[in-house]
């Protein structure tokens, strides 16, 4: 069974424990309006193998994917494979539920509260949340200097207090500050050390955009930092979570 359904047997064992009729009930079989009603959101329906519609819903941020009968009577959670083990269930789940979430996520990095790192104008845009005491943040910025001096790439920081007792401090002294670059690149400097001190002028005047920031990556989900927004050479939002192994950070940083 795929693991994305793992802690949902319960729910959805209680949704398929009948014969469904197949009237339709807010564009959908009967069957999934059971699942629905026990709180799971359809993300989008889509056409499986003959005889079967596929759905893939959003349950609490995490995906799920269901096969309805024709006839509307029965259905199934969990991977479709064919005869070749193949995995009919994933390209899915990357296109309706995965790629789609990461779209609109763009947009909401677009507005939030951001430094700008590297030349402006360069057309690898990527967004990164950021903790002024992640050492892997400060790993990534490292990792990435070579392509921020040469021009080609921007990141744009979005600093967030999440780790540690002084986390929020610091980004807010940073986010505070006169000249947030200059602010963020001396924590970035003087991380080994103990990183920025915090300044409570400006800590006072960054304080807002940091617990915005903060419940943006609560809201996307983003579980760890560095959480790397990115563009494909298709133009296809990915995301990574913590640091990119090298082969995948050069694929992010020359889309």
């Amino acid at each position: 069974m795929d693991k994305s359904i793992s802690g949902l047997s319960a729910l959805i064992s209680a949704a398929f424990l009948f014969s469904a009729t197949a009237h339709a009930s807010g564009g959908h079989s009967e069957i999934i309006k059971q699942v629905t009603d026990r709180g799971l959101k359809v993300v989008s329906p889509f056409k499986a193998v003959e005889g079967m519609t596929g759905y893939v819903l959003d349950s609490k941020g995490s995906p799920v994917t269901i096969y309805v009968t024709r006839d509307g009577e029965h259905a199934f959670v969990g991977t479709l494979i064919d005869k070749n083990g193949a995995n009919l269930s994933a390209p899915k789940v990357q296109e309706l539920f995965i790629d789609a979430q990461n779209k609109q996520a763009w947009s909401k990095l677009e507005n939030s509260h951001w430094i700008q790192d590297g030349n402006p104008n360069a057309e690898t845009v990527i967004y990164a949340f950021v903790d002024p005491n992640c050492p892997y943040c400060h790993r990534f910025r490292t990792a990435a200097l070579p392509w921020l001096n040469a021009g080609t790439v921007q990141i744009r920081h979005i600093v967030v207090g999440v780790l540690a007792h002084d986390s929020v401090a610091k980004a807010a002294t940073i986010l505070g500050s006169k000249k947030p670059l200059g602010a963020y690149i001396k924590n970035f400097e003087t991380f080994r050390s103990g990183g920025i001190v915090p300044v409570d002028d400006a800590s006072e005047r960054g304080q807002a955009k940091v617990e915005a920031n903060n419940r943006l990556m609560s809201e996307l989900g983003v579980s760890a930092t560095p959480g790397i927004y990115y563009k494909d050479g298709t133009g296809t939002v990915g995301m990574r979570l913590g640091l990119p192994p090298e082969n995948e950070f050069k694929r992010i940083m020359n889309p």
